[in-house]
C-alpha cells in the first residue's frame, strides 16, 4: 500500500468519525446535557484533534491528489448538511437577524426601533421575537448584513434552516475562491482542509448561523481582485464585506499600495453608499447598538488588554478609555506598517492580509466571541501559523464564562486560551515568520 492510498484511507477514517461527531455528538450529547456548554467544549476539543490529525495526513503528501481533495470536500459537506436541522445550542444572534429581516419587509429600518418597542408590536410572534437577545437595543448589524436578512427573510420567511442554508451556500463560494488562489499561490488545494474541516468554521458558521461567515467570500474576492491589479473591484469587494461586519477595515491599509488611490475610494464609495439610505432616515441611528458595544458591559474574553492592564490594578474607567484608545492606535500602526511591507505581488497580498487579521485579533481591546476568530482560518491554508491553528480552537474556552454566568471567564480557561497563543507568537517573533505549506505540495496534479 502506498503513501498516496494510505493517506485517503486515513482521510476517510477520520472524516467518518468527525461526521459521527457533528450528527451524533451535537443533537445528542450537547442539546440534552443540563450542562450545554461543557457538554459542547468536550465535543469540540474531540473533533478538533480529529482535524488537526487530518491535517497533518494531508499536508503530508508531495502530490495534488484529485481523490484526497475530493474526500476533503465531500466530508467538509457532509459536517455541515448534517447539522442543518440541528437546534440552536450556542448563541441565539440569528433570531436577530431574522427580525431584522421582517422589520425590513414591514417597512421599517432596523435602527429605528428595538425589537422591544411598542411599535413593533404587531411584528412579534411566539417563535422568533422571545429568543432575540438585547431586545432593548437597535440592531448592531451593519447594512450588508441587513440586505442578506431581508433576501433570507424574503424567500423563506422565519426559516432558521433557510438562513443556514444561504450560509452553506456562501461557504461553497468560499471553498471554490480558496481553491482558486491555492492554485495560483502553488499551493495543493488539498490544504483547503484547514478550513474546510475546521470545527469553529462549522459550528460558529452553519450550525451557530452567525453572518461573518459571509465576510470570507467577499474578503477572498477582494484579495483574488487585489492580486490581478483589479483596484476598483476589489474595493468594492472588501467595501462589501465591511457592509457586512466592520472588521475588515484593516484590510484596507493592508492591501493599499502607494499612488493607487482607486482602491481606497472604492472601498470607500461602496461603504458610503451602503449607509447613505439608513443615514438619511435615521441619521447617526445607524450606528445602531454600535457605540454602546465599547462600553465596559461589553468587555468578554480580552485579550492583550487585560493581561496588559488588569495585573497593574488598570481597571477604573479612565484606564480603560486610556488603554482602548492605544491599542487602537497600535492597530492602526501595525496594519499601516504591514502595507509598506507588502511587496505588492500575489503572495505579498496574501502575507499582508494574514498579518492584518492576525494583528486585529491580537490587539483588539474589545470583546473576543469564537466567530470573530473565523476570518483567520483561510489565511491558515497557506501558511500553517501554530498560534492561529492552536487559537481557532482555543477560543471556544470562552465558552466558559456562559458556564459560570454571570461572572467573566475563569482564569485557568483564560490562561489555556491565551497563554500558548502569546507563546508561539513570541516564538516565532511575531515577524510573520510563518510556516509556508510547500509549493511543492501542487506541482503536479493527476
Amino acid at each position: 500500500m502506498n503513501g498516496r492510498t494510505k493517506a485517503r484511507i486515513l482521510v476517510g477514517g477520520l472524516g467518518a468519525a468527525s461526521l459521527l461527531g457533528y450528527g451524533l455528538g451535537l443533537p445528542l450529547l450537547v442539546s440534552g446535557s443540563p450542562r450545554t456548554h461543557v457538554a459542547y467544549m468536550g465535543l469540540f476539543g474531540g473533533l478538533f484533534l480529529l482535524y488537526v490529525l487530518a491535517i497533518s495526513v494531508v499536508l503530508r503528501g508531495r502530490t495534488d491528489d484529485r481523490l484526497l481533495l475530493g474526500l476533503v470536500l465531500a466530508f467538509a459537506f457532509l459536517f455541515r448538511l448534517s447539522l442543518l436541522a440541528s437546534p440552536v445550542v450556542l448563541s441565539s444572534d440569528l433570531y436577530r437577524y431574522l427580525w431584522d429581516g421582517r422589520v425590513q419587509w414591514a417597512g421599517i429600518s432596523p435602527y429605528r426601533y428595538p425589537p422591544a418597542a411598542t411599535e413593533l408590536v404587531p411584528l412579534r410572534d411566539e417563535r422568533i421575537y422571545p429568543n432575540i437577545n438585547r431586545s432593548t437595543k437597535p440592531t448592531v448589524y451593519p447594512p450588508g448584513a441587513q440586505v442578506a436578512f431581508a433576501l433570507v427573510t424574503r424567500v423563506a420567511p422565519d426559516s432558521l434552516l433557510a438562513w443556514r442554508a444561504f450560509l452553506l451556500a456562501s461557504e461553497t463560494v468560499t471553498v471554490g475562491l480558496l481553491l482558486a488562489l491555492l492554485r495560483r499561490a502553488g499551493v495543493t488545494r488539498a490544504a483547503a482542509i484547514v478550513y474546510a474541516w475546521s470545527p469553529l468554521v462549522v459550528f460558529e458558521g452553519v450550525q451557530a448561523g452567525h453572518v461573518d461567515l459571509v465576510v470570507i467570500p467577499l474578503m477572498l474576492a477582494a484579495l483574488a481582485w487585489r492580486q490581478g491589479e483589479s483596484s476598483v473591484r476589489a474595493g468594492i469587494a472588501l467595501g462589501a464585506a465591511v457592509l457586512v461586519k466592520l472588521y475588515p477595515l484593516v484590510l484596507l491599509p493592508a492591501w493599499w499600495r502607494p499612488r493607487d488611490w482607486r482602491f481606497p475610494a472604492a472601498v470607500a464609495a461602496t461603504v458610503t453608499l451602503g449607509y447613505l439610505p439608513h443615514v438619511a432616515t435615521v441619521g447617526l441611528g445607524a450606528l445602531g447598538f454600535l457605540p454602546e458595544y465599547f462600553g465596559r458591559a461589553e468587555d468578554h474574553n480580552i485579550g492583550l488588554r487585560a493581561l496588559l492592564t488588569y495585573p497593574l490594578g488598570l481597571t477604573g474607567e479612565l484606564a480603560r478609555a486610556v488603554a482602548m484608545i492605544l491599542f487602537f492606535a497600535l492597530m492602526a500602526g501595525v496594519v499601516i506598517w504591514i502595507g509598506r511591507a507588502n511587496g505588492g505581488d500575489a503572495a505579498g497580498m496574501t502575507r499582508a492580509g494574514a498579518l492584518a487579521v492576525g494583528s486585529y485579533l491580537l490587539l483588539v481591546p474589545t470583546s473576543m466571541h469564537p466567530w470573530y476568530a473565523l476570518w483567520i482560518v483561510p489565511f491558515l491554508c497557506f501558511w500553517l501559523w501554530p498560534a492561529w491553528l492552536y487559537w481557532s480552537g482555543a477560543v471556544t474556552l470562552s465558552y466558559m464564562s456562559y458556564v459560570v454566568e454571570p461572572a467573566p471567564i475563569p482564569w485557568w480557561a483564560w490562561l489555556a486560551e491565551y497563554g500558548p497563543l502569546y507563546a508561539l507568537l513570541l516564538h516565532s517573533g511575531w515577524r510573520a515568520r510563518a510556516r509556508p505549506v510547500s509549493a511543492s505540495f501542487a506541482t503536479r496534479t493527476m
